[in-house]
Protein backbone atom coordinates (compact mmCIF):
# COMPACT_ATOMS: atom_id res chain seq x y z
CA UNK A 1 0.00 0.00 0.00
CA UNK A 2 2.66 2.35 0.63
CA UNK A 3 4.86 1.57 -2.65
CA UNK A 4 3.32 4.07 -4.69
CA UNK A 5 3.88 7.59 -1.79
CA UNK A 6 6.60 9.46 -2.27
CA UNK A 7 8.11 12.31 -0.90
CA UNK A 8 6.90 14.07 -4.98
CA UNK A 9 3.24 13.12 -4.35
CA UNK A 10 3.30 14.37 -0.77
CA UNK A 11 4.86 18.14 -2.06
CA UNK A 12 2.69 17.88 -5.04
CA UNK A 13 -0.58 18.12 -2.80
CA UNK A 14 1.15 20.86 -0.51
CA UNK A 15 2.08 22.73 -3.94
CA UNK A 16 -1.28 22.62 -5.54
CA UNK A 17 -2.84 23.39 -2.11
CA UNK A 18 -0.37 26.86 -2.25
CA UNK A 19 -1.38 27.10 -5.79
CA UNK A 20 -4.97 27.23 -4.94
CA UNK A 21 -4.58 29.74 -1.95
CA UNK A 22 -2.77 32.21 -3.92
CA UNK A 23 -5.44 31.96 -6.35
CA UNK A 24 -8.48 32.85 -3.79
CA UNK A 25 -6.81 36.20 -3.64
CA UNK A 26 -7.99 36.83 -7.10
CA UNK A 27 -10.76 34.84 -7.33
CA UNK A 28 -13.41 34.51 -5.25
CA UNK A 29 -14.91 31.02 -5.05
CA UNK A 30 -15.49 29.26 -2.42
CA UNK A 31 -14.94 25.73 -4.04
CA UNK A 32 -11.45 26.68 -4.11
CA UNK A 33 -11.02 27.16 -0.62
CA UNK A 34 -12.56 23.53 -0.34
CA UNK A 35 -10.16 21.93 -3.15
CA UNK A 36 -7.34 23.56 -1.20
CA UNK A 37 -8.49 22.34 2.19
CA UNK A 38 -8.92 18.76 0.37
CA UNK A 39 -5.62 18.52 -1.39
CA UNK A 40 -4.39 19.90 1.99
CA UNK A 41 -6.04 16.77 3.56
CA UNK A 42 -4.76 13.95 1.14
CA UNK A 43 -1.47 15.62 1.60
CA UNK A 44 -1.59 15.11 5.18
CA UNK A 45 -2.84 11.38 5.00
CA UNK A 46 -0.16 10.75 2.50
CA UNK A 47 2.31 11.91 4.77
CA UNK A 48 0.95 10.13 7.85
CA UNK A 49 1.21 6.94 5.55
CA UNK A 50 5.04 7.54 4.92
CA UNK A 51 5.98 8.72 8.50
CA UNK A 52 4.62 5.40 9.78
CA UNK A 53 6.24 3.00 7.06
CA UNK A 54 9.17 4.77 8.73
CA UNK A 55 8.29 4.23 11.91
CA UNK A 56 8.68 0.44 11.50
CA UNK A 57 11.67 0.41 13.88
CA UNK A 58 10.24 2.47 16.40
CA UNK A 59 11.43 0.37 19.72
CA UNK A 60 14.89 -0.35 18.14
CA UNK A 61 15.95 3.32 16.80
CA UNK A 62 13.71 5.91 18.65
CA UNK A 63 10.75 8.57 18.10
CA UNK A 64 13.31 10.20 15.84
CA UNK A 65 15.92 8.48 14.31
CA UNK A 66 17.17 10.88 11.50
CA UNK A 67 17.50 14.13 10.33
CA UNK A 68 15.28 12.94 7.50
CA UNK A 69 12.32 11.90 9.38
CA UNK A 70 12.87 15.01 12.11
CA UNK A 71 12.34 17.28 8.53
CA UNK A 72 9.39 15.44 7.72
CA UNK A 73 7.80 15.06 11.22
CA UNK A 74 8.50 18.97 11.59
CA UNK A 75 6.41 19.59 8.58
CA UNK A 76 3.74 17.17 9.18
CA UNK A 77 2.93 19.22 12.39
CA UNK A 78 2.88 22.71 10.39
CA UNK A 79 0.55 21.17 7.96
CA UNK A 80 -1.79 19.57 10.98
CA UNK A 81 -1.96 22.91 12.47
CA UNK A 82 -3.20 24.84 8.43
CA UNK A 83 -6.02 21.62 8.40
CA UNK A 84 -7.34 22.88 11.91
CA UNK A 85 -7.12 26.81 11.37
CA UNK A 86 -8.78 25.79 7.63
CA UNK A 87 -11.70 24.36 9.52
CA UNK A 88 -11.90 26.52 12.66
CA UNK A 89 -11.35 29.76 10.19
CA UNK A 90 -11.79 29.03 7.12
CA UNK A 91 -11.60 32.44 5.17
CA UNK A 92 -7.97 33.36 6.81
CA UNK A 93 -4.88 33.02 4.57
CA UNK A 94 -2.68 31.38 6.92
CA UNK A 95 -1.66 28.84 3.95
CA UNK A 96 -0.06 31.27 2.40
CA UNK A 97 2.60 31.47 4.88
CA UNK A 98 2.66 28.24 6.70
CA UNK A 99 2.73 26.59 3.31
CA UNK A 100 6.45 27.57 1.74
CA UNK A 101 7.78 26.41 4.87
CA UNK A 102 6.33 23.10 4.56
CA UNK A 103 7.51 22.86 1.25
CA UNK A 104 11.06 23.61 2.69
CA UNK A 105 11.02 21.49 5.05
CA UNK A 106 10.18 18.23 2.73
CA UNK A 107 12.60 19.51 0.15
CA UNK A 108 15.48 19.39 2.65
CA UNK A 109 14.15 15.76 3.97
CA UNK A 110 14.41 15.09 0.28
CA UNK A 111 18.56 15.94 0.09
CA UNK A 112 18.86 14.28 3.91
CA UNK A 113 17.22 10.73 2.44
CA UNK A 114 20.34 9.05 2.34
CA UNK A 115 21.82 10.84 5.34
CA UNK A 116 22.61 7.67 7.93
CA UNK A 117 20.21 7.68 11.01
CA UNK A 118 21.53 8.82 14.66
CA UNK A 119 23.54 6.14 16.28
CA UNK A 120 20.68 3.98 18.44
CA UNK A 121 22.45 4.42 21.36
CA UNK A 122 21.84 7.92 21.58
CA UNK A 123 18.29 8.15 19.66
CA UNK A 124 16.94 6.09 22.35
CA UNK A 125 17.83 6.93 25.62
CA UNK A 126 16.03 9.25 27.37
CA UNK A 127 18.27 12.72 27.31
CA UNK A 128 18.02 11.30 23.44
CA UNK A 129 14.58 11.57 22.96
CA UNK A 130 14.39 14.82 24.82
CA UNK A 131 16.81 16.61 23.24
CA UNK A 132 15.48 15.95 19.65
CA UNK A 133 11.67 16.18 20.46
CA UNK A 134 12.06 19.75 22.69
CA UNK A 135 14.27 20.44 19.58
CA UNK A 136 11.15 19.25 16.93
CA UNK A 137 8.76 21.92 19.19
CA UNK A 138 10.74 24.53 19.43
CA UNK A 139 11.38 24.58 15.95
CA UNK A 140 8.04 24.42 14.94
CA UNK A 141 7.08 27.30 17.26
CA UNK A 142 9.48 29.25 16.26
CA UNK A 143 8.69 28.86 12.58
CA UNK A 144 4.60 29.28 14.18
CA UNK A 145 6.02 32.76 15.93
CA UNK A 146 7.99 33.34 12.51
CA UNK A 147 4.84 33.32 10.40
CA UNK A 148 2.71 35.08 12.43
CA UNK A 149 4.82 38.11 13.19
CA UNK A 150 5.26 38.32 9.23
CA UNK A 151 1.09 38.07 9.00
CA UNK A 152 1.64 40.89 12.29
CA UNK A 153 3.75 43.21 10.07
CA UNK A 154 1.52 43.21 6.55
CA UNK A 155 -2.04 43.41 8.61
CA UNK A 156 -0.21 46.45 11.01
CA UNK A 157 0.90 47.96 7.23
CA UNK A 158 -2.74 47.38 5.59
CA UNK A 159 -4.48 49.16 8.20
CA UNK A 160 -2.04 52.09 8.45
CA UNK A 161 -2.58 52.31 4.37
CA UNK A 162 -6.53 51.40 4.23
CA UNK A 163 -5.66 48.54 2.20
CA UNK A 164 -7.90 45.82 3.46
CA UNK A 165 -10.87 45.74 0.73
CA UNK A 166 -9.66 42.17 -0.78
CA UNK A 167 -11.70 40.04 0.83
CA UNK A 168 -9.46 37.08 -1.05
CA UNK A 169 -6.73 38.01 1.51
CA UNK A 170 -7.60 38.26 5.26
CA UNK A 171 -5.27 37.79 8.36
CA UNK A 172 -6.37 37.28 11.81
CA UNK A 173 -6.60 40.64 14.24
CA UNK A 174 -3.86 42.63 15.36
CA UNK A 175 -4.86 41.78 18.74
CA UNK A 176 -4.63 37.69 18.26
CA UNK A 177 -1.42 37.87 16.04
CA UNK A 178 0.05 39.75 18.91
CA UNK A 179 -0.67 37.17 21.52
CA UNK A 180 0.45 34.77 19.46
CA UNK A 181 3.91 36.56 18.66
CA UNK A 182 5.06 37.06 22.36
CA UNK A 183 3.14 33.00 23.36
CA UNK A 184 5.90 31.58 20.47
CA UNK A 185 8.21 34.11 21.77
CA UNK A 186 8.12 32.65 25.37
CA UNK A 187 7.18 28.96 24.42
CA UNK A 188 10.19 28.46 21.80
CA UNK A 189 12.92 29.72 24.21
CA UNK A 190 11.83 27.17 26.67
CA UNK A 191 11.76 24.20 24.11
CA UNK A 192 15.13 25.10 22.52
CA UNK A 193 16.75 25.91 25.89
CA UNK A 194 15.76 22.61 27.32
CA UNK A 195 16.52 20.67 24.07
CA UNK A 196 19.93 22.30 24.21
CA UNK A 197 20.69 21.35 27.72
CA UNK A 198 19.77 18.26 27.25
CA UNK A 199 22.36 18.19 24.24
CA UNK A 200 24.80 18.79 26.57
CA UNK A 201 23.84 16.40 29.26
CA UNK A 202 23.50 13.61 26.23
CA UNK A 203 27.35 14.64 25.14
CA UNK A 204 28.45 14.78 28.69
CA UNK A 205 27.32 11.13 29.00
CA UNK A 206 29.08 10.00 26.27
CA UNK A 207 32.60 12.01 27.11
CA UNK A 208 32.41 13.62 24.00
CA UNK A 209 31.97 17.01 23.40
CA UNK A 210 33.75 19.03 20.96
CA UNK A 211 34.14 22.64 21.94
CA UNK A 212 35.14 23.33 18.14
CA UNK A 213 32.18 22.09 16.38
CA UNK A 214 30.80 25.04 14.89
CA UNK A 215 27.49 23.55 16.12
CA UNK A 216 28.34 23.90 19.88
CA UNK A 217 29.16 26.93 19.54
CA UNK A 218 26.84 28.29 17.04
CA UNK A 219 24.34 26.65 19.49
CA UNK A 220 25.26 28.36 22.49
CA UNK A 221 25.51 32.44 20.72
CA UNK A 222 21.39 30.98 19.77
CA UNK A 223 20.97 29.97 23.40
CA UNK A 224 22.18 33.50 24.74
CA UNK A 225 20.21 34.88 22.37
CA UNK A 226 16.85 33.44 23.09
CA UNK A 227 17.63 34.54 27.13
CA UNK A 228 18.92 38.02 26.06
CA UNK A 229 15.61 38.17 23.51
CA UNK A 230 13.38 37.09 26.88
CA UNK A 231 14.97 39.16 29.36
CA UNK A 232 14.48 42.01 26.37
CA UNK A 233 10.99 41.29 26.76
CA UNK A 234 10.07 41.03 29.88
CA UNK A 235 12.29 43.85 31.41
CA UNK A 236 11.44 46.62 28.56
CA UNK A 237 7.41 46.85 28.49
CA UNK A 238 6.72 48.81 25.41
CA UNK A 239 8.65 45.29 23.68
CA UNK A 240 5.65 43.00 25.02
CA UNK A 241 3.50 44.68 22.26
CA UNK A 242 3.28 46.32 18.50
CA UNK A 243 6.13 45.28 16.10
CA UNK A 244 8.50 44.86 19.04
CA UNK A 245 7.44 41.72 19.46
CA UNK A 246 7.35 40.35 15.61
CA UNK A 247 10.35 41.65 15.31
CA UNK A 248 11.97 39.56 17.82
CA UNK A 249 10.14 36.38 16.51
CA UNK A 250 11.93 37.37 13.09
CA UNK A 251 15.04 37.55 14.65
CA UNK A 252 14.70 33.88 16.36
CA UNK A 253 13.92 32.19 13.40
CA UNK A 254 17.17 33.76 11.69
CA UNK A 255 19.11 32.66 14.01
CA UNK A 256 17.36 29.05 14.26
CA UNK A 257 17.82 28.78 10.67
CA UNK A 258 21.95 29.23 10.73
CA UNK A 259 22.06 26.87 13.43
CA UNK A 260 20.06 24.24 11.69
CA UNK A 261 22.31 24.84 8.23
CA UNK A 262 25.12 24.57 10.31
CA UNK A 263 23.63 21.04 11.49
CA UNK A 264 22.26 20.04 8.32
CA UNK A 265 24.85 21.06 5.53
CA UNK A 266 27.85 22.26 7.27
CA UNK A 267 31.03 20.80 7.91
CA UNK A 268 30.05 19.51 11.27
CA UNK A 269 29.03 15.85 11.60
CA UNK A 270 26.83 17.17 14.61
CA UNK A 271 24.43 13.95 15.05
CA UNK A 272 25.58 12.46 12.38
CA UNK A 273 27.09 8.53 11.47
CA UNK A 274 28.45 6.68 9.29
CA UNK A 275 26.74 3.36 8.67
CA UNK A 276 29.86 1.89 10.56
CA UNK A 277 29.12 3.72 13.59
CA UNK A 278 25.82 2.56 13.96
CA UNK A 279 26.41 -1.15 13.03
CA UNK A 280 29.76 -1.35 15.59
CA UNK A 281 32.22 -1.82 12.89
CA UNK A 282 35.51 0.64 12.61
CA UNK A 283 35.12 3.28 9.73
CA UNK A 284 38.09 2.41 8.34
CA UNK A 285 36.21 -0.83 7.00
CA UNK A 286 33.14 0.72 5.87
CA UNK A 287 34.31 3.81 4.04
CA UNK A 288 31.18 3.86 1.39
CA UNK A 289 28.51 6.73 1.66
CA UNK A 290 25.92 6.52 3.93
CA UNK A 291 22.50 5.60 2.97
CA UNK A 292 19.28 4.18 4.60
CA UNK A 293 16.73 1.84 3.36
CA UNK A 294 13.45 3.70 2.30
CA UNK A 295 12.16 0.89 0.63
CA UNK A 296 8.93 0.73 2.68
CA UNK A 297 8.15 3.98 1.75
CA UNK A 298 9.01 4.36 -1.87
Amino acid sequence: MLSGITLFIIAACYLVTLGLEIARIFVRARTRAVFSLGFAVLGLITHTLYLIGEQRGLIESGPISSWHQWCLMAAWVLVSLYVIAAFAQPGTSLGLFLLPLVLLLVGVAYLLDRVAPFATTTSTETWGVIHGTALLAGTVVVMLGFVTGIMYLIQSYRLKHKMLSNEGFKLPSLEWLEITNRRALIVSTGLLAGGLFAGILLKINHNSFPWTDPVIWSSAILFLWLVASMIFELAYRPARRGQKVAYLTLANFAFLAFVLGLVLFGPSQHARNTPSSVEGTPAAENSEPATTDRSVAR
